[in-house]
């Protein structure tokens, strides 16, 4: 399993996104922040609509990071050779608006690079054989 990571800075933090791959399937993890850590699951194919899991991260509250894996599952869309898992948990403690404000855009030029990565870099498919 090759790995592969990427990042972005602004504002001060870091968003991180380590690629690793099985035949051509992609898992990434998105973290970053103050405090990384896993708090949601967005899982994309071409076989199906992509579905976001957050998990609760507090009482009363779940985690909100589906917004920045939803926006880098959108860009790497079109690279895929078949499914994706992104996990990601990015918590800046006491986030600034202004800080608020990139994290949107530090997904998309993460994704950006991601997406750019995969293209250049695509997988031969290992059949898999039944009996």
């Amino acid at each position: 399993m090759a790995e592969k990571t990427f990042a972005v800075t602004r504002e001060g933090y870091t968003m991180q996104a380590k690629l690793s791959r099985e035949n051509q399937d992609v898992l990434l993890e998105i973290t970053g922040g103050d405090v990384p850590h896993y708090g949601v699951v967005t899982i994309v194919s071409p076989h199906q609509a992509t579905q976001t899991i957050a998990l609760p991260s507090r009482p009363g509250h779940h985690h909100q990071e589906g917004v920045l894996t939803e926006r880098i599952a959108e860009v790497i869309a079109p690279a895929l050779q078949d499914n994706a898992f992104i996990v990601g948990g990015l918590h800046v403690n006491r986030i600034s608006k202004q800080q608020l404000a990139v994290a949107g855009a530090m997904a998309q030029a993460l994704g950006e690079q991601i997406r750019d990565y995969l293209l250049a870099h695509p997988r031969d498919e290992v059949i898999e054989e039944f009996s």
